[in-house]
Protein backbone atom coordinates (compact mmCIF):
# COMPACT_ATOMS: atom_id res chain seq x y z
CA UNK A 1 0.00 0.00 0.00
CA UNK A 2 2.90 2.47 0.59
CA UNK A 3 4.86 1.74 -2.49
CA UNK A 4 1.29 2.48 -4.31
CA UNK A 5 1.01 5.30 -2.75
CA UNK A 6 4.57 6.74 -3.49
CA UNK A 7 4.29 5.50 -6.84
CA UNK A 8 1.30 7.47 -7.17
CA UNK A 9 2.42 10.71 -5.96
CA UNK A 10 5.75 10.58 -8.07
CA UNK A 11 3.75 9.37 -11.21
CA UNK A 12 1.40 12.92 -9.99
CA UNK A 13 4.70 14.82 -9.74
CA UNK A 14 6.55 14.03 -13.13
CA UNK A 15 3.38 14.20 -14.68
CA UNK A 16 3.07 17.80 -13.59
CA UNK A 17 6.40 19.18 -14.34
CA UNK A 18 6.97 19.28 -17.94
CA UNK A 19 10.49 19.85 -19.69
CA UNK A 20 10.26 22.91 -22.47
CA UNK A 21 11.90 22.22 -25.44
CA UNK A 22 13.58 24.88 -25.30
CA UNK A 23 12.31 26.84 -28.44
CA UNK A 24 9.51 28.47 -26.81
CA UNK A 25 10.02 32.23 -26.83
CA UNK A 26 8.02 34.78 -24.60
CA UNK A 27 9.90 38.15 -26.06
CA UNK A 28 6.85 38.59 -28.51
CA UNK A 29 3.94 38.95 -26.27
CA UNK A 30 2.11 41.36 -24.90
CA UNK A 31 -0.61 42.11 -22.56
CA UNK A 32 -2.17 45.48 -20.62
CA UNK A 33 -1.54 46.12 -17.37
CA UNK A 34 -4.38 46.87 -14.82
CA UNK A 35 -3.96 50.56 -15.69
CA UNK A 36 -4.16 49.27 -19.75
CA UNK A 37 -0.73 50.15 -20.37
CA UNK A 38 0.48 47.86 -23.07
CA UNK A 39 3.65 45.44 -21.01
CA UNK A 40 5.54 43.39 -23.55
CA UNK A 41 7.91 40.46 -22.18
CA UNK A 42 10.75 42.34 -23.76
CA UNK A 43 10.90 44.53 -20.84
CA UNK A 44 11.80 41.69 -18.76
CA UNK A 45 15.03 40.61 -20.79
CA UNK A 46 17.95 39.86 -18.79
CA UNK A 47 15.80 38.69 -16.53
CA UNK A 48 14.51 35.06 -15.02
CA UNK A 49 10.78 35.26 -15.10
CA UNK A 50 8.17 33.15 -13.41
CA UNK A 51 5.45 33.60 -16.22
CA UNK A 52 2.03 32.60 -14.43
CA UNK A 53 -1.46 32.26 -15.86
CA UNK A 54 -3.95 32.05 -13.58
CA UNK A 55 -7.66 33.46 -12.65
CA UNK A 56 -9.83 34.43 -10.00
CA UNK A 57 -12.03 31.69 -10.01
CA UNK A 58 -9.29 28.87 -9.87
CA UNK A 59 -8.52 27.89 -6.41
CA UNK A 60 -5.03 26.52 -7.04
CA UNK A 61 -4.24 29.62 -8.52
CA UNK A 62 -5.87 31.72 -5.54
CA UNK A 63 -3.48 29.58 -2.91
CA UNK A 64 -0.55 29.73 -4.53
CA UNK A 65 -0.47 33.64 -5.31
CA UNK A 66 0.86 34.54 -1.66
CA UNK A 67 4.10 32.33 -2.07
CA UNK A 68 4.61 34.03 -5.61
CA UNK A 69 4.38 36.99 -3.87
CA UNK A 70 7.42 36.28 -0.80
CA UNK A 71 9.44 34.32 -4.08
CA UNK A 72 9.56 38.19 -5.87
CA UNK A 73 10.56 39.33 -2.35
CA UNK A 74 13.41 36.68 -1.57
CA UNK A 75 14.56 37.41 -5.28
CA UNK A 76 14.24 41.57 -5.31
CA UNK A 77 17.80 42.42 -5.38
CA UNK A 78 18.45 39.86 -8.21
CA UNK A 79 17.72 39.89 -11.96
CA UNK A 80 14.33 38.05 -11.05
CA UNK A 81 10.51 38.98 -11.78
CA UNK A 82 7.12 37.17 -11.40
CA UNK A 83 4.73 38.03 -13.94
CA UNK A 84 1.14 36.81 -13.33
CA UNK A 85 -1.35 37.04 -16.52
CA UNK A 86 -4.95 36.49 -15.90
CA UNK A 87 -6.44 34.89 -18.36
CA UNK A 88 -10.56 35.88 -19.37
CA UNK A 89 -11.35 38.35 -16.60
CA UNK A 90 -11.78 42.05 -16.43
CA UNK A 91 -9.76 45.09 -14.49
CA UNK A 92 -12.69 45.06 -12.32
CA UNK A 93 -12.43 41.67 -11.18
CA UNK A 94 -9.07 41.60 -10.77
CA UNK A 95 -9.09 44.87 -8.76
CA UNK A 96 -11.71 43.61 -6.22
CA UNK A 97 -9.86 40.09 -5.99
CA UNK A 98 -6.71 41.95 -4.72
CA UNK A 99 -8.68 44.18 -2.46
CA UNK A 100 -9.88 40.68 -0.66
CA UNK A 101 -5.99 39.21 -0.82
CA UNK A 102 -4.77 39.18 2.94
CA UNK A 103 -0.91 39.83 1.64
CA UNK A 104 -0.31 42.81 -0.94
CA UNK A 105 0.61 41.36 -4.43
CA UNK A 106 3.25 43.65 -5.74
CA UNK A 107 4.42 41.71 -8.78
CA UNK A 108 2.38 42.66 -12.55
CA UNK A 109 -0.68 41.47 -13.36
CA UNK A 110 -1.47 41.31 -16.71
CA UNK A 111 -4.33 40.65 -18.68
CA UNK A 112 -5.64 38.42 -20.63
CA UNK A 113 -9.01 39.39 -20.82
CA UNK A 114 -10.38 37.48 -24.15
CA UNK A 115 -7.59 34.11 -23.39
CA UNK A 116 -5.67 34.14 -26.65
CA UNK A 117 -2.87 32.60 -24.58
CA UNK A 118 -4.84 29.97 -24.63
CA UNK A 119 -4.23 29.00 -28.12
CA UNK A 120 -1.27 31.31 -29.04
CA UNK A 121 0.45 30.01 -25.84
CA UNK A 122 -0.77 26.47 -25.75
CA UNK A 123 -2.36 27.37 -21.81
CA UNK A 124 -3.68 23.69 -21.15
CA UNK A 125 -5.63 24.52 -17.33
CA UNK A 126 -4.90 27.06 -14.94
CA UNK A 127 -2.87 27.79 -12.91
CA UNK A 128 0.26 27.26 -15.79
CA UNK A 129 3.46 29.02 -15.54
CA UNK A 130 7.03 28.87 -17.52
CA UNK A 131 10.33 29.54 -15.93
CA UNK A 132 11.75 31.77 -18.27
CA UNK A 133 15.45 32.62 -18.44
CA UNK A 134 17.05 35.54 -18.85
CA UNK A 135 16.78 35.52 -22.81
CA UNK A 136 13.11 34.82 -22.84
CA UNK A 137 13.34 31.19 -23.55
CA UNK A 138 10.73 28.93 -21.08
CA UNK A 139 13.45 26.13 -19.62
CA UNK A 140 10.39 24.43 -17.43
CA UNK A 141 6.54 24.52 -17.82
CA UNK A 142 4.59 23.53 -14.61
CA UNK A 143 1.23 22.71 -14.93
CA UNK A 144 -1.14 23.12 -11.50
CA UNK A 145 -0.98 24.86 -8.20
CA UNK A 146 2.70 25.53 -6.17
CA UNK A 147 4.31 25.90 -3.37
CA UNK A 148 7.25 28.61 -4.92
CA UNK A 149 9.09 28.66 -2.04
CA UNK A 150 9.33 24.94 -1.73
CA UNK A 151 13.35 23.54 -2.30
CA UNK A 152 12.66 22.37 -5.61
CA UNK A 153 11.38 25.63 -7.00
CA UNK A 154 13.79 27.71 -5.21
CA UNK A 155 16.67 25.13 -7.11
CA UNK A 156 15.53 25.83 -10.26
CA UNK A 157 15.25 29.55 -10.11
CA UNK A 158 18.41 29.32 -8.40
CA UNK A 159 20.34 27.81 -11.34
CA UNK A 160 18.51 29.81 -13.75
CA UNK A 161 19.98 32.81 -11.93
CA UNK A 162 23.11 32.00 -11.59
CA UNK A 163 23.64 31.13 -15.40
Amino acid sequence: MIMRRFFASLLLLISSYSFADDSMMFNDIAFPDLEGREVNMTEHRGKVVLLNFWATWCPPCVKEMPSMELLRQKYADQNFEVVAINAGEDVETIEAFLLQMDQELTFPILLDKHGASFTTLGIRGLPMSFLLNKEGRSVMTFLGGREWMASAQIELIETELAR
